[in-house]
């Protein structure tokens, strides 16, 4: 192939790359750490305590009445840490059963590390199993690798308690069918610092059980991080594509980027300074202000043939995306050939790559500004 026919990303263009990246980030646990070891923000300053609390709002299919997971090497970042360094075991593994978790955030670790500054948490999920209409099946996870972003970090001293609780999101999905059915488990995850107030010697003992109803602080979280959106009406064929959003929130929204991936692609990659692996068998789309969806390769095609200046781009990214009101719903559309093969480095022109096959399943998401939905949809003719 003709180096003519493989664009090297321009800086502007690479930008554009960036803020899409990131925007899946936000909702996937995904973190962009550098790779090198530096200097930790720990001290030599007495250790204190932290709880880590887990809540979980599950997207499940009828008849699933119970999700368990087991989970492995629950560690905890030091903020400004490289990637490879700075990580702190909290717990070698144990197991859970997340529809418990349901308005409750129960704790699964606490214990004292070294004074500091923390901003993430990781674990693996080292299997999964559904009960559904009365009878267990295994669950399939495409990642067992999860890094949580600690939504603006959290301090760890011993003058005060910390805790901080991880709201994993995961959708259960039978691929299967009623009378043979197969499960699959995407998930993503956010945590949030408890406030200090709230935390008692009860949080710091592991199997407590905290009721979050009623609690404004946690009221505030939902608020602000929760998905807000909702896909109403999803259609998708190999030449064209149109999704119905609903703004379920209690904000207006901005809808920004749209990504299919086939449902058996993981979500994460096990090297997290790195793009989501699914990214790169995807299709990915900008959503424009007049509703309609360009595939983010041409959009960074014209960027580049245009010799669009970063700071240009920056701006109409931001100025950018489709407005939806409280309560209001909204269509956005693409026609044209869709092409699943994302690339970061070098992008090709609008060919090659995989085809959205008919009957197949895809998971559609679509972005916005504190907004995420997501649904399965079997591609048409």
């Amino acid at each position: 192939m003709s180096s003519k026919k493989n664009i090297i990303l321009s800086g502007a263009a690479a930008l554009v790359v960036a803020v899409s990246i990131l925007a899946v980030s936000i909702f996937s646990g995904f973190s962009l750490l550098p790779n090198g070891n530096t200097n930790t923000t720990t001290s030599n300053r007495a250790p204190g305590t932290l709880s880590v609390l887990l809540t979980d709002p599950p997207h499940v299919p009828v008849g699933v009445t119970k999700v368990y997971i087991s989970y492995s090497n629950l560690e905890v970042h030091v903020s400004d840490a490289g990637n490879k360094s700075g990580w702190t075991l909290l717990k070698s593994g144990g197991s859970i059963e997340l529809l418990s978790t349901v308005n409750v955030g129960q704790t699964i670790s606490s214990v004292k590390i070294a004074a500091g500054e923390y901003n993430l948490l990781r674990f693996n999920i080292s299997s999964a199993q559904v009960t559904y209409n009365g009878k267990n099946y295994t669950a399939f996870v495409p990642t067992s690798a999860l890094t949580v972003p600690i939504v603006g970090g959290i301090e760890v001293n011993a003058s005060k308690p910390s805790a901080t609780i991880i709201n994993i999101q995961p959708t259960v999905y039978n691929i299967g069918s009623e009378s043979n059915p197969e499960f699959m488990i995407r998930h993503w995850a956010k945590a949030f610092p408890v406030p200090s107030s709230q935390v008692t010697q009860e949080e710091e003992h592991e199997g407590t059980r905290l009721s979050l109803i009623g609690k404004a602080w946690w009221t505030d979280v939902q608020e602000r991080y929760t998905s807000n959106a909702q896909i109403t009406k999803a259609t998708l064929t190999p030449t064209s594509l149109s999704l119905t959003v609903k703004d379920t929130g209690n904000q207006s929204t901005k809808l920004r980027l749209v990504v299919v991936a086939p449902l058996a692609t993981p979500l994460l990659g096990a090297e997290h300074d790195r793009p989501p692996v699914g990214l790169y068998g995807s299709a990915i789309f900008i959503v424009l202000p007049n509703a309609t969806l360009v595939p983010i390769q041409k959009y960074i095609l014209v960027a580049h043939q245009q010799a669009v200046g970063a700071e240009d781009v920056m701006t109409a990214l931001a100025s950018g995306g489709y407005n939806l009101t409280i309560g209001a719903s909204g269509t956005i559309s693409y026609t044209g050939t869709i092409t699943l093969g994302f690339r970061l480095h070098i992008v090709q022109p609008l060919q090659g790559g995989q085809s959205i096959v008919p009957g197949q399943q895809y998971l559609v998401s679509v972005l916005g500004d504190e907004a995420l939905a997501s649904q399965v949809v079997v591609a048409g003719q």
